[in-house]
C-alpha cells in the first residue's frame, strides 16, 4: 500500500509496502546523532561527537538514512548553536550516560518506544517511516488501496499506463503525445505491449536534443558556471572554459556509457556540427574558440579535476576545503556544511594552516573534511597559464604541511584518481546519481512511499545498470513512482 503526506495534523501509522524498510526520508531528518551529537555530563557538559552517524548506523543499519548516505543532524535539535533539542531529543539526552560512543547504541535502544511528539507513533516506527519523532507535524497517511483489480504484469495496482505515457513523453521528449498517438496506444493487443511501447518511446528520445539539454541543466549546481568568467566573458576576464565540463558531464549520463566516469575519466569530451560527443586524449592547449585542459592525463579525476572546476572552488586557497567539499557535495550528495556525510578520521583536523579549525565549534566538520581536502592542494586554482595543473611542490607554502593522509569514507588513498576511484565505486555515488535522475524525472524528492522502489532503482544501478544512467531510467518508468498519477 502506497502512502502520501498527509495535509492534517494527525500521524497515522504507515501500512503495507510503505512500513518497509527503504529510502530518503529521513535524510532531513536525523539530527542530533550527528557532528554535534551531544552527551550530559556530570554537570550537563555538551560536547560535540562527529561519530554520532556512524554510531547511529551501526545501530540501525537498515534504516533510509544509512542507505549510501548517512544521517543529518536534525533528528533530535531545533538548533545546534545554541543546542537546543525537540522531544526525541530529549528523550535520548535523559538516558545517555557515560561514554558517549559507549552508550549510545544502548540509548537508543531504550527510546525506541517512546512517543516524544505525542501522535501515536513510536519513535522506533517513525525512523522506519521517515518521519520525525520529535516533530508532530512530520507525518505520512495511507492511501487506500485500489478498488480495481491490481495490473497482473506489473503488480503496482494503480500504475495508469496512459500517464506514464504522457509522462514519458512530456519528460523525455519535451512534447505531449497527440491524439493519434494515444488512440495507436490504447490499440495494443496487452499491458505488455502497451508498456514495451512506452520504453520504445522513451529509447528514442533519450537521443534526442530535448533530453541532452535536460542532462546538461542537471548538471548546473554541480558545474556552477560564471559567464563573466568564462571563455566568452564579455569583460574580457576569461578564466576557463566550462563547456567543457558540461560536455564531459552529458557524455557520462547519456549513450549506456559508465556514469562513473564522471569522477574517473582521464579524458576530455568534444562536440561535432552534429552534436554528437567524442573523446579527446591527451592535454589540450589554448587554441581558437576552445579553452585549454592543460592537466597532464594521470592527474586527471574527471569533472573533480577540470581547469574550471579548480578557478570556481580552489581560486587561491593554499588548503582547497572548498573544492573537497564541492567535490562531495555534488557528485556523492552530502554537504558538510549541513554536517552530512561525517566520517571523522582519528588525530585530525591537523590545522595544517593554522585556521583554528581544531576548536571544538570547528572539529567535528573538519576532522571529515581537511582529510578530504589534502589531496586536492596539489593541484592550482587560478593562476595565469598554470591554472588547473598539478604541481607537487605547491602545498610546501602551508605552514605546517607534513604530506598528511588524504581520506575518503574512512579509507586512506594516494591522490586525487584514487580519491575519485573510491567516490565512484561507492553506495553514495550510487545514490545519489540515482536521485538526481529520480528527481528531475518526477520533479519531487523520494518519499517515504518510494522506500522499496528507490533502494532498488540505486543499488541496482551498478548491480544491473552497469552504471548506465539511460538503463537505470528505463527502470524508473516500470515503478510505481513513475506510473502512478
Amino acid at each position: 500500500m502506497s502512502m502520501h503526506v498527509a495535509e492534517n495534523g494527525k500521524t497515522r501509522r504507515a501500512l503495507g509496502r510503505g512500513r518497509r524498510r527503504g529510502v530518503a526520508g529521513l535524510q532531513g531528518a536525523l539530527t542530533a546523532l550527528c557532528a554535534l551529537a551531544l552527551w550530559v555530563g556530570g554537570a550537563s557538559q555538551v560536547e560535540a561527537k562527529p561519530s554520532g552517524p556512524m554510531l547511529f548506523c551501526s545501530a540501525y543499519p537498515d534504516v533510509p538514512a544509512c542507505q549510501g548516505q548517512l544521517p543529518q543532524c536534525s533528528l533530535c535539535h531545533t538548533s545546534t548553536s545554541p543546542a537546543a533539542w525537540n522531544g526525541y531529543g530529549l528523550d535520548l539526552l535523559t538516558v545517555l550516560t557515560g561514554n558517549f560512543d559507549e552508550s549510545l547504541e544502548e540509548a537508543l535502544v531504550e527510546i525506541e518506544g517512546k512517543d516524544p511528539d505525542g501522535d501515536g507513533v513510536s519513535s522506533l516506527d517513525e525512523l522506519l517511516m521517515g518521519t520525525l519523532p520529535g516533530d508532530v507535524n512530520s507525518f505520512f497517511e495511507p492511501v487506500p488501496e485500489p478498488s480495481g483489480p491490481a495490473n497482473p504484469r506489473f503488480d503496482v495496482g494503480n500504475y495508469d499506463q496512459r500517464f506514464a505515457l504522457r509522462r514519458a513523453s512530456l519528460t523525455f521528449c519535451g512534447q505531449s503525445p497527440s491524439y493519434d498517438d494515444l488512440k495507436s496506444f490504447d490499440a495494443l493487443d496487452d499491458d505488455d505491449a502497451r508498456q514495451a511501447a512506452i520504453h520504445e518511446l522513451v529509447d528514442g528520445c533519450l537521443t534526442q536534443a530535448f533530453w541532452q539539454e535536460a542532462i546538461e541543466r542537471l548538471g548546473d549546481q554541480r558545474i556552477r558556471p560564471v559567464f563573466a568568467v568564462g571563455w566568452d566573458s564579455p569583460i574580457g576576464l576569461s578564466l576557463a572554459d566550462y563547456e567543457w565540463d558540461y560536455r564531459l558531464f552529458r557524455y557520462a549520463l547519456t549513450g549506456d556509457r559508465d556514469a562513473r566516469e564522471l569522477l574517473t575519466a582521464d579524458y576530455h569530451v568534444e562536440e561535432g556540427p552534429d552534436g554528437s560527443l567524442r573523446k579527446v586524449e591527451g592535454e589540450i592547449a589554448r587554441s581558437g574558440g576552445a579553452g585549454p585542459q592543460p592537466l597532464v592525463v594521470e592527474r586527471r579525476a574527471g569533472m573533480v579535476s577540470t581547469q574550471w572546476f579548480f578557478v570556481i572552488n580552489t581560486m587561491f586557497s593554499a588548503l582547497p576545503r572548498t573544492t573537497a567539499a564541492q567535490a562531495y557535495r555534488a557528485y556523492l550528495g552530502m554537504d558538510i556544511a549541513q554536517d552530512q556525510g561525517l566520517i571523522p578520521v582519528a588525530g585530525e583536523p591537523l590545522d595544517v594552516d593554522r585556521k583554528g579549525v581544531q576548536q571544538a565549534e570547528c572539529a567535528a566538520c573538519h576532522s571529515t573534511l581537511d582529510p578530504l581536502s589534502y589531496t586536492f592542494a596539489y593541484y592550482e586554482g587560478i593562476r595565469g597559464g598554470a591554472t588547473g595543473t598539478y604541481r607537487a611542490s605547491r602545498p610546501n607554502g602551508i605552514r605546517d604541511w607534513d604530506d598528511p593522509q588524504t581520506f575518503i569514507f574512512g579509507e586512506p588513498v594516494d591522490d586525487l584518481p584514487g580519491w575519485a576511484r573510491v567516490a565512484a565505486n561507492s553506495d553514495a555515488f550510487a545514490r545519489n546519481t540515482a536521485q538526481m535522475l529520480f528527481e528531475h524525472v518526477l520533479q519531487r524528492e523520494p518519499g517515504p512511499a518510494d522506500l522499496a522502489e528507490f533502494e532498488g532503482l540505486w543499488r541496482g544501478f551498478g548491480q544491473d545498470d552497469g552504471y548506465s544512467a539511460n538503463k537505470l531510467l528505463h527502470r524508473l518508468v516500470d515503478t510505481d513512482a513513475f506510473g502512478v498519477p
